[in-house]
């Protein structure tokens, strides 16, 4: 699977989920794909990414999504999201503020997103 998978950004694994462009079904097929591979790691072990460049986030789109984050929660150290634009991203902040959750953040680009990665990590 070509959308769910590992890549090595310096000394560190990442798993990464690209969604981008995306539609509902297909997204579905990837988040189901990479849910049994992560059911496989250690809890708190994994760095992810997720790019949601072009998606339509619709309401299937968004079930897809909760699915994922409730599943992944305990298995996930630290995670990325790039690709969310306009209101999307306030809304994000604000939720983000709103639980405190200091482990899930947004980036503009895969690189910058994969260097918090790995210095989360290390500062863990």
């Amino acid at each position: 699977m070509e959308r769910a998978k590992f890549y090595r950004h310096g000394s560190k694994m990442v798993y990464h989920f690209d969604f981008s462009g995306l539609n509902a079904e297909e997204a579905h097929d990837v988040a189901h794909y990479g849910k049994n591979v992560i059911a496989k790691m250690p809890q708190r072990s994994l760095l992810t990414l997720t790019d949601v460049t072009n998606v339509n986030y619709d309401e299937k789109f968004s079930a897809i999504s909760k699915d994922l984050v409730q599943h992944n929660k305990p298995f996930v150290l630290a995670g990325a999201v790039v690709g969310v634009t306009g209101w999307r991203k306030l809304a994000f902040w604000a939720a983000l503020k709103f639980t405190g959750r200091n482990n899930l953040r947004l980036f503009d680009s895969t690189e910058e997103a994969s260097e918090w990665l790995i210095t989360f990590e290390e500062a863990c």
